[in-house]
């Protein structure tokens, strides 16, 4: 599917909002699933600007509204720089900001097993650094990112119509009820969908594989070449930083009958790795416990089927 060979292979997990945008709830009832990066709007990132930086002692620089836009003059901006040094050096490009160390990164194209393409188009580099398309975050580095420049993540959002004790699909008046597949990490009150980044080369996100039986790995990549894609673009994620952001590819794959051989395939393989993580069909509604970023992407989902939300 298109979707997925344009999508770089992901570099770090996401739990992601969507770019900001002005349409509302239930403005989504012609849905292209094939659609490119979407507009923005005139909205700007926020998760992306909040001044405590999740897991870390650093304070953003604050940036108000309308000193987002690269394009604005803001003479007194002076953010600081944040790079985790994270364990896994391997697979993270190099901390600091030295030029030499960076010197060998390349830009706005496919670096070894990294895509550093954006879904925006060709974004500016700046003092050998990258700039985020999105604006200023009120922070410099790649921060708790693995790469420099976008972070691809692929999210499968995995549903089927919920249905009473007869089999007949439920309905919230005269739409029709869905239910998600979604997880809840431990030590976290919020479910989400099981996605984010993948492995150099792989096409199935680490999280997804953690609650997959690895027998049914190759069954669910043809599952998600035959999905629906719903959303391609930019994450407002407060890791995001002025030269490190997240991108991701949503793919809608749909069980309309319960009878489905592969939902039958997919409910018996389901398992966690880990035991303080759950995994459980949830009932489709803008009320249940869902990181609320993701929401955002179960909104279009219900959309493309006409569903309650």
């Amino acid at each position: 599917m298109k979707a997925l060979r344009d999508s770089g292979f992901g570099s770090e997990e996401a739990l992601p909002t969507l770019a900001p945008q002005k349409a509302s709830e239930g403005q989504d009832r012609e849905l292209d699933g094939r659609q490119k990066a979407e507009d923005v709007g005139d909205g700007h990132h926020v998760n992306a600007r909040h001044l405590l930086y999740p897991h870390a002692h650093i304070t953003r620089f604050p940036v108000p509204n309308e000193k987002v836009p690269w394009e604005t003059e803001f003479l007194i901006y002076d953010p600081p720089f944040y790079t985790d040094d994270r364990k896994d050096k391997g697979s993270v490009d190099p901390v600091g900001n030295a030029p030499e160390a960076l010197a060998g990164i390349s830009y706005n194209a496919v670096d070894g097993p990294t895509d550093r393409r954006s879904f925006h188009g060709l974004y500016v580099v700046q003092d050998g650094l990258p700039l985020n398309p999105m604006g200023r975050t009120g922070l410099r580095g790649r921060g708790s990112l693995c790469r420099f420049g976008p972070n691809h993540t692929l999210q499968p959002v995995i549903t089927r119509w919920r249905r009473n004790q007869d089999g007949a699909v439920c309905r919230k008046g005269i739409k029709r009820m869905l239910e998600v597949l979604v997880v809840r990490p431990p030590r976290s009150e919020s479910w989400a969908l099981p996605g984010g980044s993948r492995e150099p080369g792989e096409m199935l996100p680490r999280k997804l594989k953690q609650i997959l039986r690895r027998e049914f790995w190759s069954s669910f990549q043809n599952l998600l070449i035959q999905g629906t894609e719903v959303y391609k673009g930019y994450v407002d994620d407060p890791r995001n930083t002025d030269n490190a952001w997240i991108e991701t590819v949503a793919i809608s794959i749909h069980f309309p009958e319960q009878s489905d051989m592969d939902l039958k395939r997919l409910n018996s393989h389901l398992h966690t790795c880990d035991p303080g993580m759950s995994v459980q069909w949830q009932v489709v509604d803008k009320r249940i416990p869902l990181y609320a970023n993701h929401k955002t992407i179960l909104q279009k989902v219900a959309a493309l089927f006409g569903a309650f939300y």
